[in-house]
C-alpha cells in the first residue's frame, strides 16, 4: 500500500521501500503547482527523478550551470547529483514527477536517453495524470506501467556521436575565452559529463579539458607573437582565471614560459 498526502497545490504518493537488489521500482509520484519563485535545493536524491513540465517556466542548476526550461520540457535528476530548481517569479511552473530506483534503473535510464533535458510526448504526462486521478487502483505494478510510459515519452533518438563532437568543437571555439568547463559544455549539450567525455575523447583523441586548454594556449600564442598585450591581459583574454594558472599551463604545453615564447616569436 502506498501513502499519500494532498496539500494545497501539491500531491505526492510515496511507495514502500524495496530491497537494494530489486531490479526496478517506483519510489514516488507527484504533482506540484508551484508558487512564484518556488525553489528546491541545492539537494541530492538517492534515486532517478523525472519531471515533466506542463505549464510555466523556471530554471535548473547543476554544478553552477543554469538552464532555462518551460512547458513541454522534461528534466532528469540522477542519483546523488546536486541540483537546484526554481520556478519563474511571473510564470511559475506546474510539473508532474516520478522517481525510480533499483539495480536495473541505471541501465534502463541509459537505454532511454543520455540527455539531462528532453522534450516529452503527451503520453507520459497523461499516464501521470491518470494515476493521480485513480489512486485507489494504484499499486507497485501499476506504478511500473506508469514509469515505462513516462520513459517511453522521453526516449530520444540516438544522436550520432559525430554530431555531439561537432557541436562541442564549435562551442569551444566560440567560447574558449569565457569561464567554461567540461561540466558546462556537457550541460549545454544536454548530456551527462561522463557520456560527453567518453564520446569526445574517443572521437578527438584527447579529453575535453585537455582540448579546451590547448585551444586557449594556441590563441595565447597568437596574442604573444602579434600584439603588445601584457601577459596578464592575454591570460584573461583566453579564459584563464589567473596569471599563475595561465603560466603553468602554457609552459606545460609549449615547454617555455609566455615571456620566453614572446621573445622568440614576436613579429612586431
Amino acid at each position: 500500500m502506498q501513502t499519500k498526502s494532498n496539500l494545497s497545490k501539491n500531491f505526492h504518493i510515496s511507495f514502500p521501500l524495496h530491497e537494494q537488489n530489486s531490479l526496478i521500482y517506483v519510489c514516488d509520484i507527484g504533482h506540484h503547482i508551484t508558487s512564484p519563485s518556488h525553489s528546491h535545493g541545492p539537494a541530492v536524491r538517492s534515486y532517478y527523478l523525472i519531471h515533466l513540465i506542463e505549464k510555466g517556466k523556471g530554471t535548473i542548476e547543476r554544478n553552477g550551470v543554469i538552464t532555462n526550461l518551460s512547458e513541454g520540457d522534461a528534466f532528469i535528476i540522477h542519483p546523488n547529483e546536486i541540483t537546484t530548481y526554481t520556478s519563474d517569479k511571473n510564470e511559475p511552473w506546474e510539473y508532474y514527477w516520478i522517481g525510480f530506483s533499483g539495480a536495473y534503473s541505471s541501465d534502463v535510464m541509459k537505454k532511454t536517453t543520455s540527455k539531462l533535458f528532453a522534450k516529452y510526448q503527451k503520453s507520459g504526462l497523461i499516464a501521470l495524470k491518470n494515476c493521480i486521478k485513480n489512486t485507489s487502483t494504484l499499486d507497485e505494478i501499476e506504478g511500473l506501467k506508469i514509469l515505462f510510459s513516462v520513459l517511453d515519452s522521453i526516449k530520444t533518438e540516438k544522436v550520432e556521436n559525430r554530431d555531439i563532437v561537432s557541436l562541442a568543437l564549435d562551442y569551444i571555439e566560440n567560447n574558449y575565452f569565457r569561464p567554461i568547463s567540461v561540466v558546462g559544455i556537457s550541460s549545454q549539450l544536454g548530456l551527462s559529463r561522463a557520456h560527453f567525455t567518453t564520446v569526445f575523447t574517443k572521437a578527438v583523441g584527447e579529453a575535453p579539458y585537455n582540448y579546451l586548454t590547448k585551444i586557449r594556449i594556441n590563441h595565447a600564442k597568437q596574442y604573444l607573437s602579434s600584439t603588445t598585450l601584457s601577459i596578464t591581459e592575454i591570460a584573461y583574454s583566453v579564459g584563464f582565471s589567473s596569471i599563475e594558472r595561465f603560466s603553468e599551463q602554457f609552459k606545460r604545453y609549449t615547454s617555455v614560459s609566455p615571456i620566453a615564447y614572446r621573445k622568440s616569436h614576436s613579429i612586431l
